[in-house]
C-alpha cells in the first residue's frame, strides 16, 4: 500500500529536489507500486517520480505527458530530479527500448491482464487518468482506452472451474463403477467435461457405457 499522507513523503521530495548527483540514481525509500515510488497525500495518490518531475520541471505540457527517466531505472524506484523530464508516451517508449526496460509479453496486453484487473481499470475511469492507469498496470494507454470504450474485456470469462463438491461426486461415481454418461448426470456436467476431469483426477470410469446408462441413473444399494 502507498505510504499514508502524513507529509513525510512530500517533505522527503522537497529535501531532495536539488539533488546534485547525476551519475547515480536517487532511490525512493518508502512504499512502491510495481516498482515505482507511490504515496498518498491529502487524500490523493501520487507517483513519486511524477511528483518530483512536476516540482522541479513544472507542470507537464499536457496531461498525456509522462515523467520519463534518462537512467532507465524508473521501475526500480529512481526519483533523481536530474534523471527526469517530461516526454510523450512514444518518446518514453523509445527510451525504454534503448534502455532495454520495455515490458515484453508475447501474449500482448491480454496476457498481462485478467478479468478482475479489467474491471478495476473500468472502475477507475474518471478517478485516474489513462497514463496513471497504464503505469499502474504496466500496459499501454491505448489498452486502457480500449477497455473503457468496451473494445476489449467486455465479457466475463466463460471458464467454469470445478468445485470440491463436484470432484467429490466424480470420485464417488467412479468408485461405484458408473460409466461416463451416468457420472455426468450424477455431477451435473456434460459427459465430455466429466471424462476430462476424471482423467485429470487420475481416475477412470468403472466400465463402458450401456444403453441403460442413458435412460436411468440409480445409486447402488448400500
Amino acid at each position: 500500500m502507498p505510504t499514508k499522507g502524513n507529509g513525510k513523503t512530500v517533505q522527503w521530495i522537497r529535501d531532495h529536489e536539488h539533488y546534485p548527483h547525476t551519475d547515480w540514481c536517487l532511490m525512493w525509500p518508502f512504499s512502491k507500486t510495481r516498482g515505482y515510488g507511490a504515496f498518498r497525500y491529502l487524500g490523493k495518490g501520487y507517483y513519486a517520480h511524477r511528483f518530483m518531475c512536476q516540482i522541479v520541471h513544472g507542470d507537464p505540457p499536457s496531461p498525456a505527458h509522462q515523467a520519463a527517466h534518462s537512467c532507465g531505472n524508473g521501475h526500480l524506484g529512481c526519483v533523481n530530479p536530474q534523471h527526469l523530464s517530461w516526454k510523450t508516451q512514444s518518446e518514453n517508449q523509445l527510451d525504454c527500448r534503448e534502455h532495454g526496460t520495455q515490458a515484453k509479453n508475447t501474449a500482448g496486453n491480454g496476457g498481462r491482464l485478467n478479468q478482475g484487473m479489467a474491471e478495476e481499470i473500468r472502475s477507475l475511469k474518471g478517478i485516474k487518468t489513462q497514463w496513471q492507469i497504464a503505469e499502474q498496470f504496466r500496459i499501454s494507454e491505448s489498452a486502457v482506452s480500449d477497455i473503457w470504450l468496451g473494445r476489449t474485456w467486455t465479457r466475463p470469462s466463460k471458464i467454469v472451474h470445478w468445485t470440491d463438491e463436484e470432484d467429490r461426486k466424480i470420485r464417488e461415481a467412479a468408485g461405484w463403477g458408473y460409466s461416463f454418461p451416468r457420472m455426468a448426470e450424477h455431477v451435473g456436467r456434460s459427459t465430455a467435461a466429466v471424462m476430462g476431469r476424471t482423467y485429470r483426477l487420475g481416475l477412470t470410469s468403472g466400465r463402458a457405457p450401456t444403453r441403460t446408462d442413458y435412460t436411468s441413473v440409480r445409486r447402488p444399494r448400500s
